[in-house]
């Protein structure tokens, strides 16, 4: 937010520098981001001039000769070549010795034969625009002679603040000098506007919603001028506080916003048709906003509408059909509460940002709806004429915010600042911050939050506000003192960070995302899933609490795509929620590889990574846990059929791994993409590694071949023989799948290494016959399988 220095001292105005005023600001939470004159700096003497008369130059036919009267005895000969040029014109003029933009002194100069004492500058000579045309057109009122930084307020800064959240009642002049004034502790009132009211408002209004909008203020002013000029002490102040300038009406309502930090709006009276409603929109229902565009209203927003149609999205932006033209000749004022809560995320969900949503959004003071009103209507009356109507209101009292009171002790605050203040200064701040103490003891206040203030909620809040008074800068600086309670961790943990690593090493990146992602992202990934809303999302592609990485990581691959980042190896570790409470829960990990396994060198080809790559990564962590691992054949939604697995960790699904789904990757315009995803609990624990002893007897090994159907995994034959639990036994490896000549069709050979080990000495041919003939009965019985 943009103000003028000038402007919050006409508020409130403490004997220091702007510098020293935004330093403060700073320190109490009100971060100013920059401080900059309204024109860069000039040097010399720069007056008010009149042309008295102008000639073309006799020897130059761009040029004119004109007679400028500075206030001085005689008038100055200047040469101008500006189109704009007229006799009667108030103008600026920079003296000779003056130093203009870029260093440009200003020296009598001969042109063509004749001398010019002077230069009549544009916008842009005095660093007012980057661009300009013509030479600068002064009112006609402007006295002669007059020091242009005076008469144009050019000692004056705009200040930029950088306003949090949580400080809503500082996105105006009146917050700010607020804040300023219980600094400096000077007086400080709210002005009253004085308004002649007659008769009753033109038309009648209701409030269908009173929890969204309980309170709702209307006045009807006929017969007013929109055709006249804003006057420049307004016009200035909207500039260069950010704003555009409009009608007369249109700038007067900005104004009281960055004034008061009200949102008002005012709709042509004429294009109105009965009476006015405050509702909820209906279903189909479309609205023409102010920018040009149409949209489509949902049923949950708050709408301002008449018999006809919807006039405004409530505490957003009205209808470009009932705005205010420079023909409007009588208007409706509107001047509202909207509970934030109700509104929040509205403008949002559209596209939409206002300075009149970002104040809703943030909470506006509910008492300030008829002080706005007023200098609106004083404004407007004063500058288009008119005559007012009274207010027509529609309060619900028990709708409005409650101000609760809270209690503070010295104790209290001591504990939490490390230090005691003063009683009466305490109490001063409070008052001139415009809180309310209601009781008070020697050591202990109970104090009522003012209307303005939505994020002063319990005590801790109250001493924060202390604490910035007070100055971060100021709080006693004392050593922390900390009793440690060390815990042994268990053997049996796996530490996350060895999780980690051990991605790391194998050429992973971690990302961390948003919890947050896009009901598209939702329904490619997780359709079934249970989708939690956010009621206030940051934008519409963040509006679902997420039940999986996987939307992070593909949103990871396809922002790396488009920077042509084609090979990538990424894995985050973060919460996913399949409900709001605790138990409903979970950390996941997740990973993803695309692109090319190595980098491009000149001794080998280019190899894709594929599946058996993020299976061996992933492998590679379930080896970490000691326990029995499997992959099942499965489908997901999100996953390509036939390349994807369930994981089975100790008998149970931890998490699924597979090539992304052809429909998924054209939609997102993604290559190919292979990914797993793994509860991250099942993994952070391992079996405790046991001493065996070291046979010093050689290993026999025995291969055999099975033909066998092409639908049975090979997974479940190796857990077959490993469930066996034979004597000697020690591993089985698959060597080779074959299908092909020699295969019947819909069979397959796997190829199983057996191996076996005694402590006793090296185990005899037949002993190896028997367990060896064991397992093939069992392959057989199970799985129909027969020796090759």
């Amino acid at each position: 937010m943009n103000i003028l220095s000038n402007w919050l001292r006409e508020w409130v105005n403490p004997n220091v520098s702007d510098r020293i005023l935004v330093e403060y600001l700073t320190m109490v939470g009100l971060e100013v981001n920059s401080i900059t004159p309204i024109v860069l700096a000039f040097k010399g003497v720069v007056v008010v001039g009149n042309v008295v008369s102008y000639n073309k130059h006799p020897y130059a036919d761009k040029l004119n000769l004109c007679q400028v009267d500075v206030g001085e005895e005689k008038n100055l000969q200047i040469i101008c070549s500006a189109e704009n040029i007229r006799s009667g014109l108030k103008v600026i003029v920079a003296m000779v010795g003056s130093q203009l933009l870029n260093g440009l002194e200003v020296k009598i100069v001969n042109l063509r034969g004749v001398k010019s004492f002077g230069i009549i500058c544009s916008e842009f000579e005095l660093g007012m625009s980057d661009l300009s045309q013509g030479i600068v057109e002064l009112e006609d009122n402007a006295p002669i002679g007059k020091d242009i930084r005076e008469y144009l307020n050019f000692d004056n800064y705009i200040i930029e603040l950088n306003i949090t959240p949580n400080r809503g009642d500082c996105f105006s002049v009146l917050g700010i000098a607020r804040e300023v004034s219980a600094n400096y502790n000077l007086a400080f009132n709210l002005p009253v506007f004085e308004t002649l009211a007659q008769g009753d408002c033109a038309i009648s209004t209701s409030v269908v919603d009173t929890k969204a909008c309980p309170k709702y203020l209307t006045r009807s002013i006929e017969n007013i001028d929109n055709t006249v000029k804003t006057p420049k002490w307004m016009a200035d102040k909207l500039v260069y506080s950010g704003q555009q300038l409009h009608t007369p009406v249109v700038d007067i309502i900005n104004f009281v916003l960055l004034e008061l930090g009200q949102p008002m709006h005012a709709f042509d009276l004429s294009k109105l048709k009965g009476n006015i409603e405050v509702r909820m929109a209906k279903c189909d229902e479309h609205i023409e906003l102010l920018n040009g565009t149409t949209i489509k209203l949902k049923e949950d927003i708050l709408v301002v509408a008449d018999s006809n149609l919807v006039l405004s999205i409530a505490g957003v932006m009205g209808n470009m059909s009932s705005s205010t033209q420079n023909n409007s000749t009588n208007i409706l004022l509107e001047s509202a509460f909207f509970e934030l809560v109700s509104i929040s995320g509205n403008a949002r969900s559209y596209g939409l940002h206002t300075d009149s949503s970002l104040r809703f959004e943030r909470g506006v003071d509910f008492n300030m709806t008829e002080l706005a009103m007023d200098r609106a209507t004083q404004l407007i009356v004063k500058i288009c004429g008119g005559q007012a109507s009274k207010i027509s209101a529609c309060i619900d009292k028990s709708a409005l915010p409650k101000l609760k009171p809270i209690t503070i002790n010295q104790e209290k605050i001591k504990n939490i600042l490390g230090l005691e203040l003063d009683a009466k200064w305490i109490e001063q701040k409070f008052t001139n911050l415009g809180f309310e103490i209601s009781q008070q003891t020697n050591n202990s206040w109970t104090i009522i939050p003012p209307s303005f203030r939505f994020d002063i909620r319990i005590p801790a809040d109250l001493i924060e506000e202390l604490a910035r008074l007070y100055g971060y800068d100021n709080l006693p600086v004392q050593k922390l003192s900390l009793e440690a309670n060390i815990n042994s961790s268990s053997e049996v943990d796996i530490n996350q960070y060895d999780i980690t690593q051990s991605l790391v090493n194998r050429g992973y990146q971690e990302i961390i995302t948003y919890s947050f992602i896009s009901e598209k992202y939702q329904n490619l990934i997780s359709p079934d899933a249970r989708k939690i809303r956010l009621s206030n999302p940051i934008s519409v592609d963040m509006s679902i609490m997420r039940s999986s990485l996987i939307p992070g990581l593909l949103q990871t691959v396809e922002s790396n795509q488009r920077r042509k980042h084609t090979d990538a190896r990424f894995f985050e570790i973060g919460l996913c929620f399949d409900g709001i409470e605790v138990d409903e829960q979970s950390n996941k990990l997740a990973a993803i590889v695309t692109g090319n396994r190595f980098s491009a060198q000149w001794a080998a080809n280019l190899q894709s990574l594929d599946f058996f790559d993020i299976k061996a990564d992933l492998e590679s962590l379930l080896v970490l846990t000691g326990s029995e691992f499997y992959f099942e054949s499965e489908e997901h939604t999100a996953l390509q059929k036939g390349q994807t697995a369930k994981i089975i960790l100790n008998g149970e699904q931890v998490g699924w791994i597979g090539a992304l789904s052809p429909i998924v990757q054209k939609q997102l315009s993604l290559p190919d993409c292979y990914l797993f995803e793994i509860d991250l609990a099942s993994i952070k624990s391992r079996n405790i590694v046991k001493y065996k002893v070291f046979s010093s007897y050689q290993q026999s090994r025995r291969d055999i071949a099975l033909v066998l159907d092409d639908v049975v995994p090979v997974a479940k034959l190796i857990q077959s023989v490993k469930a066996m639990q034979q004597q000697y036994f020690i591993d089985v490896i698959l060597f080779d799948v074959y299908i092909g000549e020699g295969i019947k069709l819909g069979k397959k050979s796997v190829a199983l290494s057996l191996i076996y080990q005694s402590l006793e000495g090296t185990l005899t041919e037949a002993q190896l016959n028997i367990k060896v003939d064991e397992v093939l009965a069992l392959m057989h019985t199970k799985y129909s399988a027969i020796l090759r």
